[in-house]
């Protein structure tokens, strides 16, 4: 198999289409209906030419059903940007005699990834199955696909840049016990439901750098959860994103990782820095629609002790559970569109070793430490940020492809060592007023703060050594510029106005 790709503009639509495509091939995806290798191979033309991708092979009738020999998928990159060429050696699509059409994979595919355009290279990998088998029902309407095998797996052998070879050292990923189905439907365009099970989950990523270093990382999940929806629109060039987000096309999907753990180990400059990694499970989503594009990552009970030069000892950490989820828009419209940002850092404790480096007389409190932030608003989008002409027009006219016009502070929390901070608040922006704040967007609104124990801390950093004297007093003069006593011992509030005259004012106090 050969796939021929670029790091350059087009490198994004080259992405899509090519795992789009590979995802088919590789079986990635019954019904009571008869369904014809002919039409299972119709029907996978048509998709790969969705994403603009010529489509050659050689074509064998059997008394068995249909043999593809030296399968070849062509796309050419905008922007001069070189081109993509998938080549897969071969594919048996056997008729089952039953309605259903067997896929039949080589045990061993190799793979070469080469990219034309302004940069050259060669990858070379090897795609493995161990008793693979994928069977298509339904029929020229609806086919599913279901599949199974007992290991897959992808291993990278050779990489050739510029006419140079590289040493890649290992890099491969391993599944197991996999089991999923796609099921695809043609109706006013294409839509793909997909879910696969497996586990556990391997990888190795053991490499050396040119300019000399080494990087060592294995780790593995016990299960692994992946499912996907895709939503092509008849006739929608998923190559111009914003033309086929306008039109309806749409993304959804997402990884559920079981526990799992990993090794890592770098050695550079004579150093090595190693250690491993643990955690509970976790999960990451993806959308993309005509909304915009939403993100997001979550785990549970992460762990991490390392072995850091020059210390004689290794460190570790752990935390509770993390989250992060961004939702964007990505298109032009008449009207300010909404964005949101979550970000949690929940329960995070060090081990006394750390805590020996930074705190030594054991002064500060160890309370596990959290620090969360929940964010919403409105921007516009001022140009086509899926266009790279006119993203290359904006950078060169010194434009903005976008602007703030609201922001709300639904939380604040930053919670450690003692001290506590909350915050809540919101405020919108005057983008046609850019002088009243030496040439940002006005902001108009309002937001309060509430800070606990932060003068015990100050206390405890100066008995500590870490802060002196003077660096306290200074710190609580601007503290008491910027907030009053609020209610119970060792409390401070903060009220924060920004006037529509361009002015603050802090609890009552005109700052600007």
């Amino acid at each position: 198999m050969t796939f021929q790709g670029t790091h350059t503009r087009g490198g994004k639509a080259a992405t899509r289409a090519a795992t789009s495509a590979l995802a088919l091939m590789m079986g990635t995806g019954g019904a009571m209906a008869d369904v014809t290798p002919a039409e299972v191979w119709a029907d996978w033309q048509r998709y790969m030419g969705s994403f603009d991708m010529a489509v050659n092979a050689e074509e064998t009738q059997t008394d068995e059903g249909l043999e593809l020999s030296d399968i070849t998928l062509t796309q050419t990159l905008p922007d001069d940007a070189g081109e993509t060429v998938i080549t897969v050696p071969e594919i048996v699509m056997r008729d089952n005699g039953d309605g259903t059409v067997a896929i039949v994979y080589p045990a061993e595919m190799p793979i070469s990834i080469a990219g034309t355009g302004l940069e050259t290279y060669t990858l070379e990998m090897l795609y493995r199955t161990t008793d693979m088998v994928s069977t298509v029902s339904g029929d020229a309407s609806e086919m599913t696909y279901d599949y199974s095998a007992s290991g897959l797996g992808l291993t990278a052998t050779g990489l050739e840049a510029e006419g140079e070879t590289v040493d890649l050292g290992e890099i491969r990923f391993d599944l197991e016990n996999l089991k999923g189905r796609t099921v695809m439907t043609l109706e006013e365009g294409r839509t793909a439901n997909q879910q696969v099970m497996a586990g556990p989950a391997t990888y190795t990523f053991d490499v050396s750098a040119p300019e000399g270093g080494d990087t060592k990382i294995a780790g593995q999940f016990e299960t692994l959860e992946m499912m996907g929806k895709l939503v092509m629109p008849e006739g929608v060039d998923a190559n111009d994103l914003s033309a086929a987000l306008a039109s309806g096309f749409a993304i959804d999907g997402g990884y559920v990782f079981g526990p799992g753990g990993s090794t890592f180990e770098a050695t550079s400059g004579g150093n090595t820095t190693s250690g491993s990694t643990s955690s509970e499970g976790g999960k990451l989503t993806m959308r993309m629609d005509e909304e915009g594009l939403a993100y997001g990552v979550t785990s549970q009970g992460l762990k991490v002790e390392a072995l850091v030069p020059p210390l004689p000892f290794a460190v570790s950490m752990a935390m509770e559970e993390t989250e992060f989820d961004l939702a964007v828009p990505l298109t032009q419209a008449e009207e300010p569109q909404d964005f949101a940002l979550n970000l949690l850092l929940g329960g995070l404790t060090l081990s006394d070793t750390a805590w020996s480096m930074i705190d030594g007389q054991n002064v500060l409190p160890r309370d596990p430490a959290t620090v969360a932030l929940d964010v919403d608003g409105k921007a516009s989008i001022l140009a086509d940020i899926m266009d790279p002409a006119q993203m290359a027009q904006v950078e060169e006219q010194d434009d903005i492809p976008a602007q703030l016009d609201a922001l709300t502070l639904n939380s604040l929390l930053v919670s450690l060592v003692g001290a506590e901070l909350t915050g809540e608040g919101a405020v919108t922006f005057d983008n046609t007023d850019t002088e009243s704040y030496g040439g940002q967007p006005k902001p108009v609104g309002a937001a309060s703060f509430t800070l606990t124990g932060a003068n015990t801390l100050l206390d405890r950093l100066v008995s500590m050594g870490m802060l002196g004297s003077e660096q306290a007093m200074m710190a609580r003069m601007t503290l008491g510029m910027a907030a009053v006593p609020g209610d119970g011992e060792d409390v401070l509030k903060s009220e924060i106005e920004f006037t529509e005259a361009g002015g603050i004012i802090a609890n009552g106090q005109q700052l600007k």
